[in-house]
C-alpha cells in the first residue's frame, strides 16, 4: 500500500498473546451464524468479554489484557485491531453469502458504546478502537474493501457520483489502496484474487468487444468501460499486445538491448528517448520543451556518475524517481501538478503509452507503480466526478491498457529465454 504506516508492525513477531487473541478471532470466523460471530467479535474489542463457552474465556480474556497492558500497547493497538478484522475478514470475503456480515461487521467498528466503560483495561481498548477508525491509514481501507463485495452487499445509499465510488472498477489499484502495510502477505489472498478475476474478466470483455468490431458488427458486445464506442475501440487498438509495433514489443525489445548498456550513462539516453517516444509523436515540442529537459535531468541526477556500472537496482531507481513526477509523490506530498498538466495538454491516452511503457519495461517495480495511483484515488477519492474529469479518463485509460497487458497481473510475461 502506497502509506508506509505499520511496516514496523509486519516485521515484528506477534506475541504469544497475540497469537491466542487471533487464534480466538480465526474461531469466530467459522461460526455458521455470522450474526453470533460479530457480536462475539465486539464483546470482545468493546467488552473485553469471551461469549463462547467452547473456548478457555479465562485464557483468551488474559491474552487481551496481556496485550492491552504491554508497554508499546498505544502504538501497537490500532494494528491489533486492523489484524482481528482482516483475520475474520479475509475467509468471509471469499463467501459470497458473507458479504452483507462482513459490511456489517466493518460498520460496526464506528458504533462506540454509549457509556465509557469502567474497566481500565476495557477503556483503553475502547479508545484504541476510537483511534482506529480515525485512522486514515487503516479503517479507510479497510471500507474501500467493502466496495469489492458482491453487489447484494453494496450499499446502495454510497454516493455514486465520487470518484471513490468507482473504486471497484479499478483492478491496479486494488491491493494499493485497499491493504495496509502491516497485514502479512497470506491476509492479503483474498484481494489478489480479486484483482486477479477482476483483470481477467475485463481482458476477455475488451477482447471480445475488439473481435466484435473487427467483425464488423454494428452493435458490439457489452462495453465495460464508460467509453463511447469510436474511443473505446481507439482505446484497444493502441494498447493491445497483439499488434504490430506494439507497447509490449517495444518493452521486451528495450529490455532485451539492456545487455549492450554498461554503464548508468550509456543506458539514460536511450532510456529517456524510450520514454519520451509517445509525447513526441503527440507533439514536437517535448523534443527540447522545459519538460523533457526535466525528465533528462531527473534521469541523470538519479544515474550518479556516467561510468557507474549499470545494476537492476540503478534501473529501479530511475524508473520510480520518474514515476514520482510523473504521477504522484507520497500520500502527505502527492505533487500531481505535472501528471495533471500532462494529461490536460496532451491527453490521458498520450501520458498511459508513456507510463505503459515503463511497468511493461521494468516488471519489479510494478507494486511502486499502482501505488503511485493508489496516491491519486487516496486524494480525489471524495470529489464528484464531473469535477475531476481529468483524472477519471487517466484510471479508465490505464485500466484498458493495464488489462489488455495483465497476464496475470505482472502485466507482461517474462520474455523467453532463447
Amino acid at each position: 500500500m502506497y502509506s508506509h504506516d505499520g511496516e514496523f508492525f509486519a516485521n515484528r513477531q506477534a506475541t504469544r498473546a497475540e497469537r491466542e487473541v487471533y487464534s480466538y478471532i480465526r474461531c469466530l470466523a467459522r461460526l455458521e451464524n455470522s450474526e453470533e460471530a460479530i457480536e462475539a467479535f465486539y464483546s470482545l474489542l468493546f467488552g473485553g468479554v469471551v461469549t463462547h463457552t467452547q473456548f478457555d474465556s479465562s485464557s483468551v480474556r488474559a491474552a487481551l489484557v496481556s496485550v492491552v497492558d504491554s508497554p508499546d500497547a498505544d502504538a501497537i493497538l490500532p494494528y491489533v485491531i486492523n489484524r482481528c478484522f482482516y483475520t475474520i475478514g479475509n475467509p468471509w470475503r471469499l463467501e459470497a453469502h458473507r458479504h452483507g456480515a462482513l459490511r456489517d461487521l466493518v460498520d460496526g467498528a464506528k458504533e462506540l458504546p454509549e457509556r465509557r466503560p469502567t474497566n481500565r483495561q476495557v477503556r483503553r481498548l475502547v479508545g484504541a478502537m476510537e483511534d482506529y477508525v480515525k485512522n486514515s491509514s487503516l479503517y479507510v481501507p479497510l471500507q474501500r474493501q467493502m466496495r469489492l463485495l458482491s453487489d447484494e452487499a453494496n450499499d446502495t445509499t454510497e454516493k455514486q457520483d465520487s470518484f471513490g465510488s468507482r473504486f471497484g472498477d479499478y483492478f491496479f489499484i486494488y491491493e494499493s489502496a485497499a491493504v495496509t502495510r502491516d497485514i502479512p502477505l497470506h491476509y492479503r489472498k483474498s484481494i489478489q484474487q480479486q484483482r486477479q478475476r477482476k483483470a481477467k474478466q475485463l481482458n476477455q470483455q475488451f477482447n471480445a468487444y475488439w473481435q466484435a468490431h473487427r467483425c464488423g458488427i454494428n452493435d458490439p458486445v457489452a462495453n465495460p468501460t464508460r467509453f463511447d464506442h469510436a474511443k473505446l475501440v481507439d482505446a484497444i487498438h493502441t494498447f493491445h499486445p497483439e499488434r504490430k509495433h506494439s507497447y509490449r514489443d517495444r518493452a521486451r525489445t528495450f529490455e532485451t538491448d539492456l545487455t549492450h548498456f554498461r554503464t548508468t550513462g550509456d543506458f539514460v539516453n536511450p532510456f529517456y528517448e524510450y520514454i519520451m517516444e509517445p509525447l513526441v509523436e503527440a507533439d514536437a515540442r517535448y523534443q527540447t520543451n522545459r519538460f523533457s529537459k526535466l525528465v533528462k535531468n531527473v534521469l541523470a541526477d538519479t544515474a550518479g556518475q556516467d561510468k557507474t556500472p549499470l545494476t537492476g537496482i540503478s534501473i529501479n531507481q530511475m524508473c520510480t524517481r520518474l514515476l514520482k513526477m510523473l504521477v504522484s509523490n507520497t500520500v502527505d506530498r502527492p505533487e500531481m501538478a505535472y501528471f495533471r498538466k500532462l494529461v490536460e495538454t496532451v491527453g490521458a491516452k498520450v501520458v498511459t503509452a508513456v507510463l505503459l511503457k515503463i511497468v511493461l519495461f521494468r516488471r519489479t517495480i510494478r507494486s511502486w507503480f499502482e501505488d503511485r495511483f493508489g496516491i491519486l484515488f487516496h486524494v480525489r477519492e471524495t470529489c464528484p466526478l464531473d469535477k475531476v474529469s481529468w483524472l477519471v479518463d487517466s484510471f479508465d485509460y490505464m485500466n484498458v491498457a493495464l488489462a489488455l497487458n495483465a497476464p496475470w497481473i505482472n502485466y507482461m510475461p517474462r520474455p523467453v529465454q532463447g
